[in-house]
């Protein structure tokens, strides 16, 4: 019978080189794309704000959280037509967003891994829209914005839910050591043209005083309603340091000249870097 155990031992290695033990298992890193739950970093939106919400306040806080590869975010959020920049990658899953003017929003988050070279995500897109301003009412659009010395830009002073408005009186001031007032142009909203409207404006550069009046006396319809710009005023920034648009007074006019009470003024916020 000593012939047997060598007959045994073969059958035996071929049953063990056949084994299911010696078969690849599929890898278990969740950043190898190998992986078969591989997942791409990505984050969503969550929190107390829904998808589509309107809010009535000018800032909110957007929480966010993403999936198992995502290590870092990074966001940014749309005005309508107006795009800002991505932000820098960070850790936090949150940001609250200040200063915000009435529109639309979108805001888009996107996250990457921590490798040394990082896999980057794509983005996912989160709307909402702002309606805290309730007119009849003025305001600076955009309430808030940033610009260097030396820079241009414009501000709209904005007649915000009107009815039957034919004449407007507004007054404001602001530090002249940090920006000066180029020029004032009224928009087509309640002044049409010279022929069908009354206006007088005057820029004071050394006290920081714009005053505005303009009337709307004919043309194709005698009043208007609704929201639009009545003023858009070109600035230049002349030294570092922040400044309000202070809306002082606000007078609006009906086609009876009766008073249309103001119910809220919002200023508007420059710093200049």
């Amino acid at each position: 019978m000593k012939w047997i155990t060598p007959i045994v031992l073969i059958v035996i290695c071929i049953m063990l080189s056949c084994s299911p033990r010696n078969e690849l298992k599929p890898p278990t890193n969740p950043y190898d794309p190998d992986n078969p739950d591989y997942e791409l970093p990505h984050a969503s939106v969550i929190g107390e704000v829904d998808y589509g919400e309107v809010i009535d306040t000018s800032a909110v806080t957007i929480i966010w959280q993403g999936n198992e590869t995502a290590y870092e975010f990074s966001y940014r959020y749309d005005l309508d037509i107006v795009e800002t920049d991505w932000s820098v990658w960070t850790r936090d899953t949150s940001v609250t967003l200040r200063y915000l003017d009435e529109g639309n929003y979108q805001f888009d988050i996107k996250a990457r891994t921590n490798q040394t070279v990082p896999v980057e995500g794509d983005a996912n897109s989160f709307h909402f829209s702002v309606d805290a301003v309730k007119g009849p009412a003025v305001r600076c659009f955009p309430i808030y914005q940033s610009i260097s010395v030396g820079q241009e830009s414009e501000i709209e002073i904005i007649a915000e839910e009107v009815d039957s408005l034919m004449g407007a009186e507004v007054h404001l001031t602001f530090n002249p050591a940090i920006i000066r007032v180029k020029s004032v142009a009224y928009s087509p909203f309640l002044y049409e043209d010279l022929a069908n409207g009354v206006s007088f404006k005057e820029i004071d550069n050394v006290n920081g005083t714009v005053d505005m009046v303009v009337v709307r006396s004919s043309g194709s319809e005698p009043t208007v309603s609704g929201t639009g710009a009545i003023a858009i005023l070109e600035i230049e920034a002349l030294s570092a340091g922040s400044t309000d648009i202070e809306i002082n007074t606000s007078v609006f006019k009906d086609r009876n000249n009766d008073l249309i009470d103001v119910t809220q003024r919002i200023n508007g916020i420059i710093v200049v870097e």
